[in-house]
């Protein structure tokens, strides 16, 4: 499942007329810090220097609205969510936080409460090309691909280059694909996914290629509740499969990092075929994020 697009930060200059000029050095400081550690990649660095903007003005949606986003960034969607409404309280046209709001409430399984924020962006500005797009993926997801093939001809229409390839692949036939909404089983032993013999098969999904390995990864909770995090490392261990080229199939491995139940920073490789499709199961020890309401 391909990431939602909430990539623009907002940058504003906070001082008036009316604002002590000190104050006003001091909360634009360290909103620029904040800017400067993101471009740096020091995330927690500037969740702290907003942190301390908000501190001495809260007032402000800008700063609500950026904390929101890098705190999405780091997959932190609950807290992100609580800024994004707060964002949206003090500005309710702001249609990027709308955006941003249902990117984080999709990443924690609440496809009704994102789609209805999507909406709103779009009802904000009917252009917004980043909310058509992610709306549009959401609806395929949802396996509603007449509406996110309106939503993609329309981004493109409006100059969106990336919704290109999404409109070519509407006016093809479609195949058998898998989408992952909620994980529902627990598997019943650590050999599931932690060994190449017993791969997670999470099959083709609707945006094709690894994404619906990367759509089951995110839906992982360590012990604690926390996401998983991971990379692709290579693939290996070739199989016969009816899907793969000449018969073959290969799992794609990846190295998780989460932390176990003393709190230990643990990291482990799972294997995954995007080839063949099993109702995937979460791992054993492992917890998931939301579920079917």
């Amino acid at each position: 499942m391909k990431k939602c697009i909430i990539k623009r930060l907002l940058v504003t200059v906070f001082c008036s007329v009316f604002s002590p000029v000190l104050f006003c050095q001091s909360v634009d400081s360290l909103f620029q810090k904040g800017i400067e550690a993101i471009q740096s990649e020091k995330l927690d660095e500037a969740i702290n220097c907003f942190d301390q903007a908000i501190a001495l003005k809260n007032d402000e949606f800008i700063l609500w609205y950026n904390r929101a986003t890098v705190k999405s960034w780091q997959r932190r969607y609950e807290e992100a969510i609580l800024d994004f409404n707060e964002a949206i309280r003090l500005n309710p046209e702001h249609k990027k936080s709308y955006n941003g709001r249902a990117c984080a409430k999709q990443d924690i399984t609440d496809y009704k409460g994102a789609l209805a924020d999507f909406n709103k962006a779009i009802k904000v500005d009917n252009k917004y090309i980043d909310a058509l797009y992610n709306r549009g993926t959401l609806y395929n997801l949802l396996g509603k691909r007449d509406k996110a093939c309106e939503d993609y001809n329309l981004a493109y229409k409006l100059g969106d280059k990336q919704s290109e390839s999404k409109v070519n692949k509407c006016k093809e036939e479609p195949g058998d694909v898998y989408p992952i909404l909620y994980l529902t089983q627990t598997a019943d032993n650590d050999k599931y996914g932690f060994t190449s013999e017993n791969p997670v098969k999470v099959g083709p999904g609707p945006d094709g290629g690894p994404a619906n390995e990367r759509a089951y990864l995110n839906l992982l909770r360590d012990v604690n509740g926390k996401p998983v995090s991971y990379e692709r490392v290579g693939s290996c261990c070739g199989y016969k499969s009816d899907k793969g080229f000449l018969g073959i199939a290969m799992l794609d491995q990846y190295e998780i990092h989460y932390t176990n139940e003393k709190g230990e920073a643990v990291k482990k490789l799972v294997y995954i075929s995007m080839y063949d499709h099993e109702d995937p199961k979460i791992l054993y020890g492992f917890k998931t994020v939301g579920g079917k309401k």
